[in-house]
């Protein structure tokens, strides 16, 4: 990862996530770009008009647009998975990263950030996913993709506590290096990436990878299971962001509502302290 000079100097940009029905309300006057979250059937929705619509009306510029966690599989509602041991879920998986790629380069060659699958509710075959990870990616190609690393536990739509079979570890996430353009950091998941939390993570994700991290996503979380919190309230060391010159997007659980104002605390806190 690159690194400024002087530890104190002001150095890392800072971003909010957006949606397409908020993106043009959010007031975040300090952030300095936008990740755009998508939901299932908003590929469908944008169309050029509504991408040249969007390039305009946006308060903030979109650098980089998150895969949707949904799909539609034979008319059934199937997270979005690379790894999967069905064929049908891979190939419509492959179909909205090919797809959210081509509308990444449309708004002004942003970065796509994705997940790699693997969330069930309790450990299965990691080779098999691993292998078929690696077998969506080469057929994908690496251009602008982004894979994130994921915590132990995850929570399926909110409500169901599940576990990630991969890609929690750095060595999963080595396992991919070159096979996609970088990765994004979320500092999130890196603390709970063990049931009782690990706070030596994602210093050790920086050491590790170095300029391969080009994107990083911040939240405080709570071992084992509470993640997307407030800057400040959890237990993750964000001073790992003083030296680090990268894109930060500051993820707070339902940070947009109110016109934005989790977003706005949680850059304004990062601000105040680390400097940033």
């Amino acid at each position: 990862m690159p690194y400024a000079r002087d530890q104190d100097v002001l150095t890392v940009r800072l971003g909010m996530m957006v949606g397409m029905d908020d993106c043009r309300s959010l007031d975040v006057p300090w952030a300095d770009f936008s990740e755009l979250l998508l939901f299932d059937g908003d590929l469908a929705r944008l169309d050029d008009a509504a991408v040249e619509d969007l390039l305009v009306s946006v308060t903030r510029p979109i650098e980089f647009v998150h895969c949707q966690e949904f799909v539609t599989v034979d008319g059934e509602d199937v997270m979005v998975d690379l790894s999967s041991e069905r064929r049908a879920v891979r190939d419509a998986s492959v179909e909205v990263v090919l797809r959210t790629r081509e509308l990444a380069k449309k708004l002004v060659d942003a970065m796509v950030v994705m997940h790699p699958g693997g969330i069930r509710p309790k450990m299965v075959d990691r080779s098999l996913l691993m292998s078929n990870l690696s077998e969506s990616l080469s057929e994908l190609g690496a251009d602008r993709l982004l894979l994130e690393n994921m915590p132990w536990y995850y929570w399926f739509r909110k409500k169901e506590r599940m576990v990630s079979n991969i890609c929690v570890t750095i060595e999963d996430m080595a396992e991919f290096e070159g096979m996609v353009e970088g990765f994004t950091l979320d500092l999130c998941h890196g603390y709970l990436s063990r049931a009782e939390g690990d706070p030596s993570y994602n210093s050790s994700f920086i050491e590790r990878f170095g300029e391969t991290v080009m994107h990083i996503h911040a939240s405080d979380a709570v071992a084992p299971d509470r993640e997307g919190l407030q800057i400040g309230e959890g237990a993750v060391d964000f001073s790992v962001l003083k030296r680090a010159s990268v894109p930060v997007l500051v993820e707070i659980w339902n940070g947009h509502a109110d016109g934005g104002a989790g977003f706005r605390v949680g850059i304004e806190r990062l601000r105040e302290m680390y400097r940033l």
